[in-house]
């Protein structure tokens, strides 16, 4: 329930950021170049609101980390292995980015574009960044996968089964199956190294002992 609950509330708050976040910057571009306060001449000032804009940037980024840690403190799910919590790469990272990129070219070529001086500039400068930063994300996060796929041999492969029967000469069938159960539970990250190594050598030794 601990996992399905704050699974829930890390998404609604991720989606929540990421519009406020992509809102605030289209907003801001709409506006374009202005200045408010202070004691020089200020060419155009500030509309009424702009507080509030700049507030729903930075609170939709700070609103991000909080999501994340909620992401990453969900514990595991019910009956399945342990989360792989790469994918808060997407949810934190490409999302971020995603969120600027979709705000900044809605602003610039949107239905509603009408961006202020200086904003159409700063507009696709901010987007083009933003969609190459969000893609490097997910890059990374796919050669990442991959190369752990590669690393981790899966229950009932080839390699899975060559370890558990060239463990000992003396594996029984039930020996075999409790070495590759044990490989799959240390490749998951539920067993630490020295855990494994200990209960790999409990079973090995029963294995001579029959």
């Amino acid at each position: 329930m601990k996992y399905v609950i704050r699974t829930f509330i890390a998404m609604t708050l991720f989606a929540f950021c990421w519009v406020a976040v992509g809102y605030g910057i289209f907003q801001m571009l709409s506006v374009g170049t202005c200045a408010s306060g202070g004691p020089y001449q200020i060419a155009r000032e500030c509309p009424d609101g702009m507080e509030a804009l700049f507030f729903s940037l930075i609170g939709g980024v700070l609103g991000l980390f909080i999501a994340a840690g909620i992401y990453l403190t969900r514990g595991k799910p019910p009956d399945g292995p342990p989360p792989d919590n790469a994918g808060i790469v997407v949810w934190f990272w490409t999302g971020l980015f995603w969120s600027l990129a979709i705000g900044c070219f809605l602003a610039v070529w949107g239905p509603e574009a009408n961006p202020g001086p200086g904003g159409e500039l700063g507009g696709l400068i901010v987007g083009f960044m933003g969609l190459i930063m969000g893609a490097g994300g997910l890059l990374a996060l796919k050669l990442g996968g991959g190369r752990k796929r590669r690393q981790m041999p899966l229950v009932g492969s080839p390699a899975v089964t060559r370890f558990a029967t060239a463990a000992t000469p003396f594996a029984t069938p039930d020996a075999t199956s409790r070495l590759e159960r044990l490989a799959r539970l240390r490749n998951e990250g539920s067993l630490t190294r020295s855990e494994f190594d200990t209960l790999k050598a409990k079973i090995l030794k029963e294995g001579e002992e029959t």
